[in-house]
Order: structure tokens, then sequence, then C-alpha cells
């Protein structure tokens, strides 16, 4: 996916400063769909693809982890536009490293194709 490739110079403010250099605290990843079949859809399991993430075994390192989609409204709740949708990776889909993941509300169909974010808790390690 392309976006994965682009090197952002800026920092953000979800970034932590440490040593000069700016550190993510989250894995980035694309929303690719809802589960189906050639017939169904199944609204309550999302597909997502996440990065640097190959193979079924690089995707076991994320099972359990919180997903956090951020998205922008019209009206101010809370002192802000921007409302989140959490979920968690429940399982890998395939060997391509594209996990299954279910969320607290389904995720709308705005969504497919928008960027998400993995964070990386909580930790098994």
């Amino acid at each position: 996916f392309f976006f994965f490739s682009c090197a952002v110079p800026q920092c953000s403010n979800t970034d932590v400063i440490m040593g000069g250099e700016s550190t993510r605290l989250y894995v980035r990843g694309i929303i690719l769909g809802y589960k189906r079949a050639r017939m169904n859809q199944t609204n309550h399991t999302s597909l997502i693809k996440l990065e640097n993430v190959a193979d079924a075994d690089g995707a076991k390192f994320y099972l359990g982890k919180k997903l956090c989609y951020v998205y922008k409204a019209k009206t101010k709740k809370k002192g802000t536009v921007y409302r989140t949708s959490w979920g968690k990776v429940t399982r890998s889909h395939g060997t391509s490293g594209v996990v299954r993941a279910k969320f607290k509300n389904n995720l709308p169909p705005c969504s497919m194709g928008g960027k998400i974010r993995c964070m990386l808790y909580p930790s098994t390690v």
C-alpha cells in the first residue's frame, strides 16, 4: 500500500520525542472491509492490514492489541471534533498478515480504505 512508503518528517502530537527522534506509540494500518463470503457479509468483523506485517506468524504479535479508528465529525463534543471508535484484534485472516478485528460499535462503511491505529498494548511480552 502506498502510504506505508511515504515518510512524514514532521512530528504530530501522538509522537513522543526521545533522544531527538520521534517514536510512534502505535502501528499504522488500513481498513480493508468487512469479513465476507461471496453472498454474505459479516458487519461485526472488520479486516485490517497492518504496516510491516507480511505473514500469519507476524500477525500473532498483534492478537489482543487495541485498535483505534479516529474520525472527524461536524459538531464539537467535549471540546473537539475528533472522535474515536475502539476495538481489538481477534485473530489472523489468511496467510498474508491481515487480521480480523471487532469493534465496540461496528465500523461505518465510509471507513473502508481509511487509516487505523493499532496500539501496542495490552502487552503479552
